[in-house]
């Protein structure tokens, strides 16, 4: 494991080594380590992960080469193939773990210690190894052995009750978006623990690892805790409810449409009012808007939000969307347009701050791809640009390389579907 004599001034020496055997639900925990410099090997099953037969594809033809979503996962790490169901697979996969600063996996609770590859049995063979284990409800409870997907982790949090329509059913997020906030939250963890292990204590660490336990329902409820859901229920014994894009607490709020597409808009302090009402009258002429009945706070205008709705609908269908956000931000008003995919790409503020990047894939069918990179800036640390492995692309390099297999041997595991 790395230690102070490892440091060099510029990085640490070797990279940490992440094991990663997580399916989409975790799979960008691995791919955050990754882009930012941990060697992250990714150990798939010898027919490749599921997620490599997922469209969409380049030219919408089908390929485990070429699934998009897998690309998008898996960029910077390595793959191996292994398979964890048979003796020997999981007996490299041990002589793997014994050198590795940490696993990601997203297993059912409990897939590996069923197969002696749990952490209580890896920790045995490596005292500093972390595990991060993303599961949809965590491993204490009695819903810790439920299943669970996307929809089901989206109903469990709450976060469909305060998603939708006032008189329409709760609706999901666009997405998968319930996978993020676990898969984060682990590559947090690990990272607490990596520390924890090599620095610590200020003299060298604790030298132990941990094993770190992260429910997605948990993982998403803290998402939208800004609308302090526990606290209105304890006090008022109210429920959090659907608004739709609009709000009760901020009016105008919402999307709305005009000439080219949706603008959004938000207006909260009373001279935001004032400027958006004197807006609205220089261009559709209604006197009704400049009323006293209108001005002051937000809360003066709730019990008005539909005719005030309405006023603001007749106004903005006289705009394209970006006539009203340039002329909006000219008078210090929060409009926005509501950017669809080819927006963004071509959005100059994304440009300019090197959100995408692009990555030359070997394949001439897929060739360069912009990939949402710069999650973060840093003068001294940027992403790097490989793109996801193809198929284990990496199984000489570390069953050879590092393990110190010979050519029979691994002829021996290929025939035998082990690797």
């Amino acid at each position: 494991m790395p230690s102070f004599d490892d440091y060099n001034g510029e990085t640490l020496i070797p990279p940490y080594r992440i094991l990663d055997l997580t399916d989409r639900r975790a799979a960008f925990c691995g791919r955050l380590l990754a882009d930012y410099g941990a060697d992250v090997v990714k150990v798939e099953p010898p027919a490749g992960d599921p997620s490599r037969r997922l469209g969409p594809y380049p030219d919408d033809a089908p390929h485990t080469e070429r699934s998009l979503d897998f690309m998008f996962y898996n960029t910077n790490k390595r793959s191996i193939t292994l398979d964890l169901e048979s003796p020997a697979g999981r007996e490299l996969f041990r002589r793997l773990a014994a050198d590795a600063d940490a696993i990601i996996e997203s297993f059912d609770r409990r897939y590996l210690d069923d197969r002696g590859i749990g952490f209580d049995a890896l920790r045995a063979v490596n005292p500093g190894l972390v595990m991060a284990s993303v599961t949809p409800f965590g491993g204490a409870g009695e819903w810790a052995d439920y299943l669970g997907d996307d929809l089901v982790v989206m109903a469990a949090s709450g976060y469909m009750q305060i998603t939708g329509e006032p008189d329409a059913p709760p609706v999901r997020q666009g997405n998968e978006h319930s996978h993020y906030p676990a898969a984060q939250y682990a590559a947090l963890g690990i990272l607490a623990a990596l520390y924890h292990r090599d620095f610590g204590d200020g003299d060298g660490g604790s030298g132990t690892g941990q094993h770190i336990d992260v429910s997605a329902q948990e993982a998403l409820i803290t998402y939208y805790t800004d609308a302090h859901p526990a606290l209105l229920w304890r006090r008022l014994g109210q429920n959090v409810t659907r608004v739709g894009t609009n709000s009760t607490l901020v009016i105008p709020l919402g999307a709305y449409p005009c000439k080219d597409g949706w603008i959004a808009a938000g207006v909260i302090t009373p001279r935001e009012w004032d400027a958006l009402a004197q807006w609205i009258h220089e261009v559709t002429g209604n006197d009704e808007v400049l009323s006293d009945a209108y001005r002051g706070g937000n809360q003066d205008r709730a019990e008005h939000i539909d005719i005030i709705t309405a006023m603001f609908l007749e106004f903005a269908e006289n705009f394209t969307v970006q006539e009203l956000f340039h002329e909006g931000q000219r008078r210090n008003l929060v409009f926005l347009p509501v950017n669809d995919v080819a927006d963004l790409l071509a959005d100059p503020q994304l440009a300019e701050s090197g959100f995408w990047t692009d990555i030359e894939h070997e394949d001439a069918a897929i060739g360069t791809l912009q990939y949402p990179l710069g999650i973060f800036h840093s003068d001294e640390v940027a992403p790097g640009k490989r793109p996801a492995p193809s198929l284990g692309a990496d199984n000489l390099a570390v069953f050879r390389g590092e393990l110190g297999l010979n050519s029979a041997e691994l002829a021996a595991l290929r025939a035998d579907g082990i690797i």
